[in-house]
């Protein structure tokens, strides 16, 4: 056996038939997982009834989902757009729209106009979005910010593992998230019950490319992710958040600042009123793994001497924690992502980024500092 097959048969390069095709043929991950879902949705009761179930979950019952359609057209106010998949009743009412994510970023219309069509209709229906496990909280923040900014009222839903949900004005009709694992598991699961082997072989080749996507490894490269603009692009991250800090730092929030150069991050380590260590700056490590947004704010656990108790930062942080989901606390400290505003010239995203930091520093500015 020579070394390529070796390599090739190895069980740390086995990946699903699906995997395998998705980049061998243009890496289009996301057109490929929607069609695969709608292949099992279309084919499988049970499979249908799992994403029935799992909406039901997110606090709205749409009923038997008799059918599933993928890249359906629709138009809302003279906006043309395109759903990812349609779940329709018996009577071809659309009782689920289900937007699939990777890593790609929201497109204009998600999730605003597909509301929109939502609200159009007037039987229980939910706008689904599937995401990875590690994407979902700061993703879910990202689709409240932009749907509050655009005047819908989103209302309490449930938060489960694996799912999140909130009331569309107050109405009958849900925003729902939920992650890959949590859908597959549930369709699997059903079809095991249901008896439905067809439908467990397709969920298992899905999973395989779904795992492959949330991988660390080397994917093959796709077109235009070697184009000038993603070149242009990080230098210009970096320079609004040096832009950002000097601006605080001005306002005399920041006390004490040095650069830090790392492979997965570009910033300051900065003081903030005198006791709080933070690091603010571009992180390509938690942009790829964290949300859809390269710059980061890191309030450090580690237990310096001279830093305030990081404890006491969090509780003073905490009304603004339970405002803004999207705020992580890990092993390395609070992560605040600052996600930046889309459409808009350079000064406009500068002050959506400086207006979040001086909220930050105000809500622990209290603080009676030696």
């Amino acid at each position: 056996m020579t070394t390529n097959d070796a390599n090739q048969t190895s069980p740390a390069n086995q990946i699903s038939l699906l995997a395998h095709l998705a980049y061998k043929f243009g890496g289009q991950t996301e057109t490929i997982a929607t069609e695969a879902l709608g292949y099992i949705l279309s084919r499988s009761e049970a499979a249908r009834n799992a994403l029935r179930d799992m909406i039901g979950n997110g606090g709205v019952d749409v009923g038997r989902i008799a059918r599933a359609q993928t890249e359906v057209p629709i138009k809302v106010e003279g906006k043309e757009a395109r759903v990812d998949l349609v779940g329709f009743d018996a009577t071809n009412a659309e009782r689920a729209l289900v937007e699939v994510k990777f890593w790609a970023g929201l497109t204009e219309n998600q999730p605003n106009t597909y509301l929109e069509r939502l609200l159009q209709n007037k039987n229980p229906s939910a706008l689904l979005f599937v995401a990875p496990e590690s994407r979902m909280v700061t993703l879910w923040a990202e689709l409240r910010r932009l749907a509050n900014d655009r005047g819908f009222a989103l209302g309490n839903g449930t938060q489960a593992a694996g799912l999140q949900s909130a009331v569309v004005n107050n109405g009958i009709h849900r925003l729902v998230i939920t992650s890959w694992r949590a859908l597959l598991d549930s369709m699997s699961s059903h079809a095991s019950v249901d008896g439905d082997s067809s439908a467990e072989r397709g969920i298992i080749e899905l999973n395989g490319l779904c795992e492959q996507e949330d991988s660390d490894a080397f994917l093959p490269l796709r077109v235009g992710e070697l184009g000038p603009q993603v070149g242009r692009r990080i230098p210009q991250f970096i320079d609004l958040a040096e832009d950002a800090w000097k601006h605080v730092k001005i306002n005399e929030f920041v006390t004490y600042s040095t650069l830090t150069r790392s492979k997965n991050r570009h910033g300051h380590f900065l003081t903030l009123l005198k006791r709080v260590p933070v690091w603010f700056g571009v992180s390509y490590d938690l942009w790829a793994k964290r949300g859809d947004t390269p710059l980061w704010l890191v309030i450090r656990r580690t237990p310096f001497d001279w830093a305030a108790d990081f404890n006491e930062v969090k509780s003073c942080l905490e009304p603004l924690t339970i405002r803004d989901p999207s705020i992580l606390d890990d092993h390395e400290g609070l992560l605040v992502p600052f996600f930046l505003p889309t459409g808009v010239e350079r000064e406009e995203a500068l002050e959506s980024v400086v207006v979040r930091l001086e909220e930050i520093c105000t809500s622990i500015g209290w603080w009676d500092y030696p």
